[in-house]
This record gives structure tokens, C-alpha cells and sequence, in this order.
């Protein structure tokens, strides 16, 4: 029986998991589950969101023939740092991340200054042995460019397995050409893992 790759995707700020029905960023050949995260300006940063992202991952795997050692964790905005954050809290569950338009101390600027932030290189030891794509606008007004770039030079200096793909676009708007990039790396990782 085929068992399916499963890609977890965290949505923006005042969006919730019915975000996933309006992106057109959802490649064909994955399970995709959107979890709400408990509310949907909290960064995915509170307890409840973490647990609600695990009951999710494991609900889909009790009822969908899933290939747990292939599911990548994916966000958009709000969501990038919460790609950031939950792969912090559990690195063993997924085999790539991807953050597209994310912010990399958002919870630190929304929640509260004791959060996570992800600019620290002291806090990105976890991210050196996972593949992971970052795709960021250069003319993002609402995640600065210039917080992902700083975030993607310490993953490097650690070593990470990175794809950096920027383009001329503003807050979320992937081209025809970068989102078929972010298909072909999705795709890549699946292939490593035969």
C-alpha cells in the first residue's frame, strides 16, 4: 500500500487553518494538514499551538497511510516563525522545513521579549542537520528582508543545508518561477529520502 508524504503548513497572521484552502502553494503529491495552531496571532509560539500542531501531525497519521519519515514542516509569514519555533521544539519529527515570507523574532515583537528569537545564532544549533528553503521578497513590507537575510548568514556559518531563493516581490507573493522552485526543492527531499 503507498504511504504519503505528509507537508504541515502554518498560515499568517489572522488567517487560520482555512488559509490552505486559499493558497495556491500546495504541491499534488503530499497529505497537506493546516493546524490552527490555538488562534491565529500567536506565532505558533504558546503551548496550546504546539499541541494542537502535534494532534494534528498525529491524527492525520492515525487515519491517512502516512510515511512519517517524510513529513516537512512549511509557513507562511506568522507561520515562518512558527517553522522556526516548532521545529526548535521538536527537530527529530520532520525531515525539511521551508519558510516562505517568515520573521524570524516575531513572537519576541507580539508575545512577550522573553520568546524565542531566532536571529540568535546561539538558538539555530538544532537547524545544521535538516534541509531547509527559505524564499523571501526583497520588497516584503510586513517580514523585513533584511531580518531573513541575517538569519539565513548564521545558517550557513552552522553549517545548514540551505536554499535561499529572493526575488523583487512583496509579502507573500511567489512568481510562477519561485513557487515552481519551492515544488522542485519539496520534491528533492522526497527523492533523498528513498
Amino acid at each position: 500500500m503507498r504511504r504519503y508524504p505528509l507537508l504541515v503548513y502554518l498560515h499568517g497572521s489572522g488567517e487560520d487553518d482555512r488559509a490552505l484552502e486559499r493558497t495556491d502553494i500546495l504541491p499534488e503529491e503530499f497529505i497537506v494538514v493546516a493546524p490552527g495552531g490555538a488562534g491565529t496571532s500567536n506565532c505558533f509560539a504558546t503551548k496550546e499551538a504546539q499541541n494542537d500542531i502535534e494532534e494534528s501531525i498525529s491524527d492525520v497519521i492515525k487515519n491517512f497511510n502516512i510515511d512519517t519519515a517524510k513529513i516537512i514542516l512549511s509557513g507562511f509569514s506568522m507561520g515562518g516563525y512558527g517553522v522556526y519555533r516548532t521545529f526548535y521544539e521538536n527537530p527529530s519529527r520532520y525531515c525539511a522545513i521551508a519558510i516562505l515570507s517568515g520573521h524570524p523574532d516575531l513572537a519576541r515583537r507580539w508575545i512577550n521579549r522573553e520568546e524565542i528569537n531566532f536571529l540568535d545564532k546561539k538558538n539555530l544549533t538544532k537547524f545544521g542537520s535538516v534541509p531547509i528553503y527559505v524564499f523571501h521578497g526583497k520588497g516584503d513590507l510586513n517580514c523585513p528582508f533584511e531580518l531573513t537575510v541575517r538569519v539565513v548568514e548564521n545558517l550557513k556559518s552552522i553549517g545548514a543545508n540551505i536554499t535561499f531563493i529572493a526575488d523583487d516581490s512583496g509579502h507573500g507573493v511567489l512568481s510562477i518561477e519561485s513557487r515552481n522552485r519551492y515544488y522542485t526543492w519539496l520534491k528533492e527531499q522526497l527523492q533523498s529520502l528513498h
